[in-house]
């Protein structure tokens, strides 16, 4: 899989757009920078399946609440030279609220071999805010892995750096989104 992907997304280098932050575009990059892909063509199918087959075992060892899945949501991501995404959360709050909650985040991590880039690493927050006893958790990118973890849960893409600028050798990672309703 990681071959088929890393292939596909070379070959659609130049259908990667900014990334954008809800439905707006964050002017010079300040909460995300990075590239992304939508359509997933013919790999959209063996993609959803391999999320959806995760799916029980995820909800067993992350202890979250069953739900009703009603859609899976992907992007793949390109992180280059100097892209992050600072912290958040994957949940909508407030008047983004949609019929549907993003209830789980899955990331597939995928990279040319020998790995290029260095950083890149995904940050989880304690609920706690530091200054108060909280603590972060720093996870590395490596290739051919799957993280999950609740939407809810505070994160952030560290920066990458590659200093080529070779988009062959960025930091890919495949977000999954699990929309449910409880």
């Amino acid at each position: 899989m990681v071959a088929r992907l890393l292939a596909f997304a070379l070959s659609r280098e130049a259908a990667f757009s900014d990334t954008t932050v809800g439905k707006r575009k964050i002017e010079g990059g300040q909460i995300r920078r990075s590239r992304v892909i939508r359509d997933f063509g013919d790999v959209n199918a063996p993609l959803e399946a391999a999320f959806r087959a995760r799916l029980s075992q995820a909800i067993t060892a992350l202890r979250v609440p069953p739900f009703t899945l009603d859609s899976l949501s992907l992007e793949l991501a390109a992180h280059g030279d100097g892209d992050f995404y600072r912290r958040h959360i994957d949940t909508f709050i407030g008047g983004e609220k949609t019929a549907t909650d993003r209830i789980l985040t899955g990331v597939y991590y995928f990279h040319a071999l020998p790995r290029a880039f260095t950083g890149g690493e995904l940050r989880l927050f304690s609920l706690r805010p530091i200054e108060h006893g909280g603590a972060h958790l720093d996870i590395e990118p490596p290739c051919d892995s799957l993280l999950l973890f609740p939407a809810w849960a505070p994160h952030e893409v560290l920066p990458v750096s590659c200093p080529e600028g070779n988009f062959a050798q960025s930091r890919f990672a495949i977000n999954c989104w699990y929309n449910g309703t409880a």
